[in-house]
């Protein structure tokens, strides 16, 4: 086309020019204005994950356990065992706890339960391992590789049923009383006796009631330099150091600290040695948060590039159940869970760890998240556990993935552009298409068609028509041009994919070569990555 232009053109002069627009593997940007915003950044990016290279459509989920009622799932709970054979994993719904370990119908293990907001810990004493429970209304339980119990507990003043929070810090399992401002502890390897009661009320000058407690591992290990840590709900952190909390000499208080109020019973998270905080102002690292003045909360944040979205979310949505954060290292992604609506919607706002740049997951609604197995799960609105980061599909919808990148000038600042032509470079394992569309001068004006359906993996081996059937095809590039029209100085590219049903055409990636014929629903892998664009466009006079 630009040959065509400058043949049509005596005088030589250029008409058309050819820019690249990165893609946005500096992930979703809610933090800088649209006309600063770096042009690796995505203005929206919804079910794309950021890579290191590209951005990809996220992996689907699918069904892991069910047959449990149709009451939402509060708590996943993994049981670690001394090999993976011995592990469990089990879900609270329903007045019940279930035994969800290996998928299917699920079976019941403790019954007639009267809330399902567990907090849970594994603990290790000489008598082997456990898995301890608690939920500030039912008597704590305890598993031990075999059997579920209800541990014996002595208790002054509250009854061991006010037990709402647990941790395990210096050998010792220590608990939260449900609105108090005391903690208490075991003997040390204990998991059941005397629990002898530690006040905070004292120092905790701001009032409030305590949340919750962590161990804050600051040299990555079980060092001497494990740390205690207290947070109120008025956002006041207590720091505490040493072994023995009933002797001087070995326990004291380092320090007592002004943070945002956290949310939610599972606010605190282990980032490697360091201990991160889900409170109002974002996601905080304690390493960087303890001593700061709380008006520099956002820049330290872990989640400062979405710290717009992440503010509004806990304006919004601070008092719902549900909020927490999951590592999934074999992802290399750390997930927020969002509860936008309690039993019916949740979002997660989720973290490349290796880049640091986020996105936002949307149709995997969960009210809880674990790890078990180094595999991926969530707890459902209906009575289900989920498998994520498997899949092409969630269950049997399609993902929707939607994506707009940064603001980008195209090399000519200060000049109008007629967009012409955008080149998607795509690498995928089918004949799959994102539609585009563009916006100019910050005016979210693009026009987005209907993404294009794949037939990949439509063949099965020995059965496939020659010359008809097709068969998947790996790591394919795609770089087809689309016409686009816009006029401005600047220019963002909106793109969106389907990995599913598209207008009841058909189903794009589920099928599997060799064991599914296409649009049977298994759960496949699909390969959608977006490299970049390159954009043609007339360059006019400056303005």
């Amino acid at each position: 086309m630009l040959r065509r232009a400058l043949r049509a053109n005596p005088s030589r002069r250029e008409v058309d020019r050819g820019e690249s627009i990165p893609a946005p593997v500096g992930g979703w940007d809610a933090v800088s204005s649209l006309a600063d915003m770096p042009e690796d950044r995505a203005v929206v990016l919804d079910n794309w994950f950021p890579s290191t290279g590209d951005v990809r459509v996220r992996r689907g989920h699918k069904v892991h356990a069910y047959d449990m009622g149709v009451s939402v799932v509060d708590s996943l709970m993994p049981y670690h065992g001394t090999t993976s054979a011995l592990s469990k994993l089990f879900a609270a719904t329903n007045g019940t706890i279930y035994d969800v370990t290996t998928g299917g119908v699920a079976s019941s293990s403790v019954t007639s339960l009267n809330n399902n907001r567990w907090q849970h810990v594994n603990f290790t004493t000489s008598g082997g391992k456990f898995l301890w429970i608690c939920n500030g209304t039912d008597a704590p339980r305890h598993y031990n590789g075999s059997t579920w119990a209800t541990p014996s507990l002595t208790v002054t003043t509250f009854s061991a049923s006010e037990i709402i929070h647990v941790n395990a810090h210096k050998n010792r399992l220590w608990f939260v009383f449900k609105d108090s401002t005391v903690a208490g502890y075991l003997a040390t390897g204990a998991v059941a006796g005397t629990i002898t009661n530690f006040e905070l009320g004292g120092i905790f000058s701001k009032g409030g009631h305590l949340v919750a407690m962590a161990t804050w591992t600051m040299d990555g290990g079980d060092g001497a330099d494990d740390k205690a840590v207290f947070i109120s709900s008025r956002g006041q952190a207590a720091v505490y150091v040493g072994t023995d909390p009933g002797a001087a000499a070995t326990w004291a208080l380092e320090g007592v600290y002004e943070l945002g109020a956290p949310i939610g019973r599972r606010c605190f998270f282990k980032v490697a040695g360091d201990l991160a905080l889900i409170n109002v102002d974002g996601v905080l690292p304690l390493s960087r948060a303890l001593g700061q003045d709380r008006a520099a909360a956002p820049a330290i944040a872990i989640t400062k590039n979405i710290n717009n979205a992440m503010n509004e979310a806990a304006r919004l949505y601070k008092d719902n159940f549900g909020w927490e954060i999951v590592g999934h290292a074999k992802g290399t992604m750390a997930l927020l869970n969002v509860p936008v609506s309690p039993g019916a919607t949740q979002h997660q706002f989720v973290m490349n760890t290796l880049t640091g740049a986020w996105c936002r997951f949307t149709g995997m609604n969960a009210n809880c998240w674990a790890v078990f197995n180094d595999n991926l799960y969530f707890g459902g609105n209906d009575g289900f556990v989920f498998q994520a980061d498997t899949s092409g599909i969630d269950v049997d919808e399609p993902i929707n993935a939607i994506g707009q990148t940064a603001y980008n000038y195209l090399k000519t600042r200060g000049r109008l552009k007629q967009m012409k032509l955008l080149q998607p470079l795509i690498t995928t394992d089918s004949n799959a298409r994102p539609a585009l569309g563009i916006s100019t001068d910050f005016k979210d004006n693009a026009t987005v068609g209907t993404p294009t359906a794949a037939s990949t993996a439509s063949a099965l081996y020995d059965t496939a028509i020659y010359d008809t059937d097709v068969y998947a095809q790996e790591n394919r590039s795609i770089s087809d041009w689309t016409s686009v029209s816009g006029l401005g100085q600047c220019v963002s590219v909106h793109f969106r994919a389907f990995t599913g049903p598209v207008d009841a055409v058909g189903i794009w990636g589920i099928g599997n070569w060799g064991q599914a014929d296409w649009s049977e629903s298994v759960s496949a892998d699909i390969t959608l990555r977006l490299n970049g664009f390159n954009a043609v466009f007339e360059v006019g006079g400056f303005l």
